[in-house]
């Protein structure tokens, strides 16, 4: 709803233009001055938007009025009646800031017209100053992500036209320039921090980050991203000029090694955890800054996990890389689960990972060399089975695509025992199911073929299996003899057909694979204890 301001001198005419029914088009409410100066009082004290004033009035015109108007209540519309066509008369008004001009006399109803035409006007600005807004309160809310994402995306090496990259920093409230020399100090989280319960890397990390900023903050500005290994890092500029000036200098770098130091302190005090931070060298932003990321993430691949240390400069990495002995070692792991040797294959697991954590082997170009290694025995083993490494372990594999993965020992061992686990779940089931495929198959051989040859050489022949070991693998699995299995088949079958049928003996023996009846017969007495003549007589008779 608008609120509107009649200006006009000329009694009758203002209790005209009052008189029109202003609610129909969204007009709460309607004030009237006779001088721009009443009218003054009224715009100091009321929230007006619309103001149809009359040019020629005493004391101050209405021209005058458009024009103090448009210097202190820009949102307020303004028309101008007149009684004078004029032309220098528009040409002002349109330099006041006017909406519209109208002669006088006016009808009322293209005076409402116009008033409507106003308030809509009003309405459009207003949504879009607030859609405006809203999109300034979305990017202010967002800005820590925004940051983050822009540093992130330059580590990475994406390059953008310097006036580009300005822009984008003025917008995201980044006060680093362009060609000035800044540090890179960058965060490995080596062990989470007891304090904050257990496995929730995302609550460490922001917790660390809250350190950080409370240390770091008093003495420089700090634009932070989280890179694709799982390295915190944070381009410093400092905060006054003598602080920059140091950072060419060697105070610089001990400067921020003594910060270095109180960081760790404070993560191990309040939670419980470990880091290690590299000092990277001062580089000229954003030309070298690609160079200079990857030269400390070089650095930083060099130093194991059991070594939570405070790397100052480049030359202090060390290089300790040697093959994992326990890894080669035969039987290799592929082969262990090539043999399904579930168990010596977990042995081996612990193994390597043992070695690696005693003999401080635990850098990320290790635990790299030890994923492979493990995900090609996995792989291979799933393809021999005729599988995807899905099929066999469900999700548990897809680990490996995670930024971090080698980063942290706890990690890597996780994943491998649970791949193991499901690979050895999946194997030992699909093994149980192909077996019970062959007994059904076998079983099925032996119904449709009683009458036939039901040796063990023709089932072995038609189950491809050696007849020795397709024996023993029937024993096995069912706990009897296939020549078990066929006999009480068979008399099963005869004391079905017995009571069921009037088949003839020999007939029924025939049916069932024998050439002699009177051998059938005994068989059939030895089973059921009497003679098959027997037994249809006592089934005839209680039925």
């Amino acid at each position: 709803m608008c609120q509107l301001l009649f200006v006009e001198d000329e009694p009758v005419l203002l209790k005209s233009m009052l008189a029109n029914d202003w609610a129909a088009i969204g007009i709460a409410d309607v004030f009237a001055a006779s001088s721009g100066l009443e009218a003054l009082a009224i715009l100091d004290s009321t929230a007006i938007d619309i103001v149809v004033t009359d040019i020629r009035m005493p004391g101050m015109n209405g021209l005058q009025l458009c024009e103090h108007i448009r210097e202190h209540y820009p949102g307020i519309k303004c028309i101008l009646l007149s009684g004078y066509g004029e032309f220098e008369y528009a040409q002002k008004a349109i330099q006041s800031g006017v909406v519209n001009y109208l002669l006088k006399p006016i009808k009322d109803e293209e005076l409402m017209d116009e008033i409507s035409r106003a308030k809509q006007l009003i309405e459009q600005e207003r949504e879009h100053h607030k859609h405006g807004m809203q999109m300034v309160q979305a990017i202010r809310s967002h800005l820590p992500l925004l940051q983050s994402s822009l540093l992130g995306d330059l580590l990475s090496g994406m390059r953008l036209p310097h006036r580009v990259l300005q822009e984008r920093m003025e917008e995201y409230g980044l006060s680093f320039e362009l060609e000035r020399d800044y540090p890179l100090f960058m965060i490995r989280l080596d062990q989470s921090g007891s304090a904050l319960g257990d496995g929730d890397a995302s609550l460490y990390e922001f917790a660390v980050h809250n350190i950080v900023n409370e240390v770091l903050e008093p003495g420089y500005e700090l634009w932070f991203t989280r890179d694709t290994y799982g390295y915190m890092c944070y381009l410093l500029k400092a905060r006054s000029d003598e602080l920059s000036g140091e950072l060419s200098g060697a105070t610089s770098e001990e400067r921020l090694k003594e910060v270095a130091r109180e960081l760790t302190i404070k993560v191990q005090a309040y939670l419980k955890g470990t880091i290690s931070i590299m000092i990277g060298p001062i580089a000229s932003f954003p030309a070298e800054l690609v160079n200079q990321y990857r030269k400390c993430l070089n650095a930083f691949r060099k130093i194991s996990h059991s070594d939570h240390a405070i790397i100052t400069s480049l030359s202090e990495a060390y290089s300790q890389f040697r093959p994992l002995e326990s890894l080669y070692a035969p039987p290799s792991f592929q082969q262990l689960l090539e043999a399904e040797r579930w168990s010596d294959a977990r042995k081996k697991l612990a193994t390597m990972f043992a070695e690696m954590k005693d003999r401080k082997q635990d850098t990320e170009e290790n635990m790299m060399e030890i994923v492979y290694a493990l995900m090609n025995a996995f792989l291979f083993k799933a393809h021999l089975l005729g599988k995807s490494l899905m099929e066999m372990t469900g999700f548990e594999a897809d680990i490996v695509t995670e930024p971090g993965l080698f980063s942290r020992l706890d990690q890597v061992t996780q994943w491998a025992e649970l791949t193991l686990q499901s690979m050895e779940t999946s194997s030992v089931r699909d093994s149980k199911d192909n077996k019970n495929q062959l007994i059904l198959k076998i079983h099925r051989f032996i119904e449709s073929h009683i009458a036939k040859d039901v040796s063990l050489q023709a089932i072995a022949d038609h189950v491809s299996l050696h007849p020795a070991y397709l024996s023993s693998l029937y024993k096995h699995e069912t706990k009897e003899n296939i020549s078990d299995y066929i006999m009480r088949y068979r008399m099963e079958k005869a004391s079905s057909l017995l009571r069921t049928t009037d088949i003839k003996i020999y007939e029924l023996s025939a049916q069932l694979g024998f050439q002699n009846p009177p051998y059938f017969s005994k068989l059939f007495k030895y089973y059921f204890g009497v003679t098959p003549q027997e037994y249809r007589n006592r089934n005839q008779a209680e039925s």
